[in-house]
């Protein structure tokens, strides 16, 4: 049998939160109960969105965690010298060009606010679809010609600055890292979906089809909504402060999982399966 291969990937643009380190121990749990292989990834493409700091904290965190990891960087210099996605730009490139050469894009220059009032909760309609706008327009983002994901149809898969999208350079990346299980937050699924769709459509990515995902509920605000660090959501760094803060993560995966209550993190691979 293959070995498992996960990852865990966050995004330095904000301090971790506690949704963020419960799905981080939830995969590593996993992947050491059944003898798999943990690379740590860091989701940095766009420069805007990560920030030094944040990058800092990803690795104070996992030090706090007292988790190991068995391939991708230990300090933010390894980021900066290796394994930082703007290494990687040029194969996310490569695929959305073969989607465009497939003629399976189009330009769409709406913006955030154009979308809510035309769109029904904020999905984007397909507005652009049929007004022939040039790829190569400026201040346009581009987006798959395909409507079949309810939550997310015409997914953007260039940003308006040309940045290749969360949907190509994470695809990208699993299938490079040779990544065949998964677990995400069930706000992701859509993403998935989006993701199964693109790896069919391009020679190379085809391996995705086969990654087994898992989407696991979110851990939510006293407001019933989704942790999230763009909103300001409550961070982890106090938590590493104080004596009790490991024992509050371990109560929110047990609480997540439905799993046992266990005394330390070495003892998730014991309860932890899915």
């Amino acid at each position: 049998m293959k070995m498992l291969r996960t990852r865990i990937a966050p995004t330095p643009s904000g301090y971790l939160h506690i949704g963020n380190v419960v799905n981080a121990l939830m995969v590593w749990a996993h992947a050491r109960a059944v003898g798999g292989h943990v690379t740590l990834r860091i989701d940095d493409l766009d420069p805007q969105m990560s920030q030094v700091e944040y990058l800092e904290d990803i690795f104070r965190t996992i030090d706090w965690l007292g988790i190991d990891i068995d391939a991708g960087p230990s300090s933010v210099l390894e980021v900066e010298q290796a394994w930082s996605q703007q290494y990687r730009r040029a194969a996310y490139d490569a695929v959305l060009q073969t989607l465009v050469d497939q003629g399976a894009l189009f330009a769409c220059g709406c913006t955030r606010r154009e979308i809510a009032l035309a769109g029904s909760s904020g999905v984007y309609p397909g507005t652009c679809r049929d007004r022939r706008i040039s790829l190569d327009a400026t201040d346009v983002s581009l987006r798959l010609l395909d409507d079949s994901v309810a939550q997310l149809p015409f997914p953007v898969v260039r940003l308006k600055n040309g940045l290749p999208a969360y949907h190509i350079a994470s695809l990208v990346d699993d299938v490079s890292m040779d990544i065949t299980w998964i677990l995400r937050g069930a706000d992701l699924e859509p993403s998935s979906l989006v993701q199964r769709q693109i790896a069919c459509r391009v020679p190379g990515l085809a391996q995705f089809v086969d990654v087994e995902i898992v989407h696991h509920r979110l851990i939510c605000d006293e407001r019933g909504e989704k942790l999230s660090k763009s909103r300001g959501a409550t961070d982890v760094r106090h938590l590493r402060e104080t004596s009790e803060g490991l024992g509050v993560v371990l109560e929110a995966v047990s609480r997540l999982h439905g799993c046992p209550l266990v005394a330390s993190v070495h003892d998730l691979p014991s309860v932890i399966r899915y």
